[in-house]
Formats: structure tokens, C-alpha cells, sequence
């Protein structure tokens, strides 16, 4: 049954970048207020349904992702998304704005690519599962999404 709690964590975070970017458009006045609106979406969405995933079904999340049972680094890299999640939503209500937003966001992208690619050589390497193919290919998705939201809010 925990495989469906985690599914369901899997299609949610994405449901929730669709959201996101739902209200980027219908809430964002400039290029620069709809990436605000998308990056606190993006990563309080992603990034905090990966932290409660593993903090709370590590064992069927590792099971999902085709490694072996949550341990201390799988708690650890969960309570980074964790940080990441409580300050992302720190910066939104103390207004730091912009430049936050986009460093928290960058720095989770950067942080998704480098797990990607680790989820292709652990593919390579011991087997793929649907994620070892999944992760790479939604990362890059992720990744575009941002670059059309972010390149009009830097004015590129």
C-alpha cells in the first residue's frame, strides 16, 4: 500500500508545478511576479513532498526508485528538502523576493539534475526501474519550464 502513498506523493508534485504555473499566469502582473509565483510553488511542492516521502515512506520510496532501504543518508537528503521547503516558505512571508526565489530554485534544480544522473548509472549499473528513466527525463522538463519563466523575468 505504500507504493501508492508514494505514487500518488509522485503525481501530486507535479500537480502541483501545474498549479503553479496556472497561477503565475493568472496571478503575475509582470515576467518577474510570475516566476516568483512558480518557483514557491515549484519547490514548496516538490521539493516538500520529496521531504515528506522520505521522512515518513522511505521504505516503499526506495523501493520505488529502485535502491535499497531508507537509511541515514536517505533521512538526510530528505531533511535537506525539508530545509529547503521551510525556506523557500520563510523567504515568501519575510519578502525577500526574486533573487530568493530563484537561488532556492536553481539550487533544487541543480540538486534534481545530480540525483538524475545518479539514478541513470545506478540504471546503467544495477538495473533500471521506471524512475531511473523518469527522473532525467522530468528533470529536464523542469528544467525548460523554469528557463521560459525565468529568462523574461531576467529580461534575456
Amino acid at each position: 500500500m505504500s507504493t501508492k502513498i508514494n505514487r500518488f506523493l509522485e503525481i501530486f508534485r507535479w500537480v502541483g508545478v501545474a498549479i503553479g504555473i496556472f497561477f503565475a499566469f493568472y496571478w503575475g502582473a509582470n515576467p518577474q511576479s510570475q516566476f516568483n509565483i512558480f518557483a514557491v510553488f515549484t519547490v514548496v511542492f516538490i521539493a516538500g513532498f520529496t521531504a515528506i516521502e522520505g521522512l515518513f515512506f522511505s521504505e516503499s520510496a526506495s523501493e520505488v526508485s529502485g535502491y535499497s532501504g531508507g537509511g541515514a543518508y536517505q533521512r538526510q537528503s530528505s531533511l535537506q528538502f525539508l530545509a529547503l521547503t521551510v525556506t523557500m516558505i520563510l523567504s515568501l512571508i519575510l519578502g525577500w523576493g526574486f533573487y530568493a526565489y530563484l537561488s532556492l530554485l536553481i539550487f533544487m534544480l541543480i540538486f534534481l539534475t545530480v540525483s538524475s544522473l545518479n539514478h541513470l548509472y545506478n540504471g546503467f549499473k544495477e538495473g533500471f526501474v521506471l524512475n531511473s528513466f523518469l527522473r532525467p527525463i522530468l528533470t529536464l522538463f523542469l528544467w525548460a519550464i523554469t528557463l521560459f519563466f525565468i529568462l523574461p523575468a531576467l529580461n534575456i
